[in-house]
């Protein structure tokens, strides 16, 4: 493997040569392995999203998606992929190429007890979110962490975990959100019954940016509490986070909870979370129905509280040939020092029926509010997002997708509003 192509994954030579040895042990045993190929073009109205001089703009694009999964008895790894390249015809932006996903390797050294985990994630995020959100507005984040973890069992109720782990973060083109951590934790937890665990946390990370500005020092404490019944499963962690650095600390308390209903038709998600962070680690609020991404970076490095709730809904029970999806969002951010504190809110909502074996449709609705506080003098601006999708099956392996989309974008200055019809048709192709 070449340096070009560890760069582009976002690996370390360290990760690099770990991952290379666990896929060599994988390789004399059957994999579940996903491959799919995508070709297609795609028109914009206004590929800039601009209110007035829109531009027009074809986009080519090639997608190669790969997905692995495999489970022994002393090694788990799951790898999610797609790389994606894209051509303007017109100009409008520079021709990109990025790979975004999510790989992880556990490999138990001692039986039950001594664990180690090398992960990677790639995302592609909006740089600034007072900006409109192009290609010249977004960038990839690579994170790596590896660490192992030991687990002592004092008793047949009673486990003891202890990690460690170092943490890379690199971005394309931010070099000062560059970061490295080093973090240990140690959790207690007691099993209370063949269904509830109790649990006693506290952890501890050194953030030193390659910049040398905002290195910061993190800790947090908390006890927990998860159930994990035949339909329903929550758990919640509160506690105390504190970052303390040159210029100052923060802290404030800490929040954390979920639950997951499952029915044989419907299933509910209910998440929340309050917590210190930082620019280079960003907002991770997971992934939201069928309305974007809301993961997004920063100019500048500083430390931020975080707030958001999100809930989600699927059912496909509502007609005897579709799903239904449905999703909300409540962000908020409150930096220390950078003049950035927002609030945010979003709604998505998608439908798919099955016309027939061969002919499935979809339409999906989107809307997002997003506004600055304390006089912001960036503009706050809302989006909506309007899309229909129909998926056509030739072959067990080939179809065709046929895609029409409109977005608004509603600002505070009207130098910020903007219409885009995009269209596009694409052949996908399954190993």
């Amino acid at each position: 493997m070449n340096r070009k192509i560890q760069k582009a994954l976002g690996f370390t030579p360290l990760t690099v040569t770990l991952l290379a040895l666990s896929l060599q042990s994988l390789q004399a045993s059957p994999l579940e392995t996903t491959v799919e190929l995508g070709a297609g073009l795609e028109h914009s109205s206004n590929a800039l999203k601009t209110s007035t001089g829109e531009r027009s703009e074809l986009e080519q694009q090639a997608i190669a998606a790969l997905g692995l999964n495999y489970e022994s008895s002393s090694v788990i790894a799951e790898l999610d992929y797609i790389t994606r390249f894209t051509v303007y015809d017109e100009n409008t932006q520079s021709d990109q190429a990025e790979i975004t996903g999510d790989a992880s390797i556990t490999y138990e050294q001692m039986d039950d007890q001594l664990y180690w985990t090398l992960e990677n994630n790639r995302r592609n995020l909006v740089r600034d979110r007072a900006l409109a959100n192009i290609q010249s507005n977004r960038e990839v984040r690579a994170i790596t962490t590896i660490g192992p973890e030991l687990i002592l069992r004092p008793s047949a109720s009673d486990a003891i975990y202890t990690g460690l782990s170092y943490s890379d973060t690199s971005y394309d083109d931010s070099d000062q959100q560059n970061s490295n951590s080093t973090g240990a934790s140690i959790s207690w937890q007691r099993s209370l019954s063949e269904v509830d665990v109790a649990s006693l946390n506290i952890n501890y990370q050194d953030v030193k940016f390659d910049a040398g500005l905002g290195d910061n020092q993190y800790y947090r404490a908390t006890i927990g509490y998860s159930a994990s019944l035949s339909k329903l499963s929550y758990n919640i962690d509160v506690g105390y986070n504190t970052s303390q650095r040159e210029s100052g600390g923060a802290n404030g308390g800490y929040f954390q909870a979920e639950t997951i209903y499952l029915s044989p038709s419907s299933s509910w998600r209910l998440a929340g979370l309050h917590e210190l962070t930082d620019t280079s680690r960003g907002g991770e609020v997971g992934d939201f129905v069928d309305i974007g991404d809301f993961y997004n970076s920063a100019l500048e490095v500083d430390v931020f509280e975080l707030t958001y709730l999100e809930l989600e809904y699927s059912n496909s029970a509502l007609c005897g040939a579709c799903l239904f999806s449905a999703a909300v969002l409540l962000q908020s951010e409150d930096y220390e020092e950078l003049d950035n504190d927002s609030d945010e809110y979003a709604f998505g909502t998608s439908l798919t029926y099955q016309i027939n074996s061969l002919l499935t449709g979809g339409v999906l609705l989107g809307y997002r509010d997003f506004s600055f506080k304390n006089n912001n003098a960036r503009d706050d601006y809302t989006i909506v997002n309007v899309g229909f999708e129909v998926n056509q099956t030739l072959t067990r392996q080939f179809s065709v997708v046929y895609s029409l989309g409109y977005e608004q974008g509603d600002s505070s200055a009207s130098t910020g509003d903007y219409d885009e019809l995009r269209g596009g048709i694409w052949i996908v192709y399954i190993f």
